[in-house]
């Protein structure tokens, strides 16, 4: 796994993509940095990041043995990860809040976006990047966001936590995923420490439109599963539904 320190760049996960196409890439490769200037998340959301107090990281993998239908099963792989990783460092109440962002205490501090580069109907490379709130303090206009250095009081050693990340994703394969029965396994585990599990919230739909639902389970394939206020069941992908959290 080769290792690859940035200074300031837009966004990792956008030079980790040209740098596979540029150099024909077909092992896993590892950049990060502590200052992104413009770092995206889901639904075309900008993440925000004072130069210097946090972590954007990104890894290329070239899966041989996960379909198309199952690739989710990545994001599942990747919060679990941050989860274990966050727990060894103490970060109190942590949830995987669907689909993409890791919070402690209700407040997220961090996202995942997942870019997969497909090749007919099989995974060719999918480039797995997630920003990290580190010992940023101050969150304007993010009413919902928070930091380790806030949560634990400790300003946090960046190149101690890159290295920390790194060791433990060499010391263990966790994106060698084989089986059904370890797909089953991780989406279990994904399923109970899912933020929101059994407890109702306001979402919004893709007609704008304000709903009530019960958060029952996140399926294989991404699909959220929500018991609505007149008991029917219904699955949605995160293009269709966002949750509204209050401030």
């Amino acid at each position: 796994m080769e290792i690859i320190k940035l200074g300031a760049i837009n966004s990792t996960n956008e030079y980790l993509k040209k740098f596979i196409v540029n150099n024909s890439l077909t092992t896993k490769h590892v950049v990060y940095t502590f200052n992104q200037t413009n770092g995206k998340g889901q639904r075309g959301k900008i993440w925000h990041s004072e130069p210097g107090k946090n972590l954007a990281f990104s890894i290329c993998i070239f899966p041989k043995n996960i379909e198309v239908k199952n690739q989710f099963i990545i994001n599942m792989i990747v919060s679990l990860f941050l989860i274990n990783i966050l727990k060894a460092l103490k970060i109190p109440d942590l949830k995987i809040k669907w689909p993409n962002d890791i919070m402690s205490g209700g407040k997220k501090i961090c996202g995942i976006l997942n870019e997969t580069k497909l090749k007919g109907n099989k995974i060719e490379n999918i480039v797995i990047g997630f920003g990290l709130n580190v010992n940023q303090e101050t969150f304007e206009n993010l009413p919902n966001a928070s930091s380790l250095k806030l949560i634990n009081k400790i300003n946090y050693d960046l190149d101690g936590l890159v290295s920390y990340i790194t060791q433990c994703l060499k010391n263990y394969d966790y994106l060698d995923v084989k089986t059904e029965l370890q797909f089953n396994k991780i989406a279990k585990n994904y399923n109970n420490n899912l933020y929101g599990l059994d407890s109702f919230y306001n979402f919004k739909d893709s007609n704008n439109k304000i709903f009530l639902g019960k958060i029952l389970s996140v399926a294989e394939n991404g699909n959220l599963k929500i018991m609505k206020k007149n008991s029917k069941i219904k699955s949605y992908n995160f293009q269709e539904i966002q949750m509204i959290l209050s401030n």
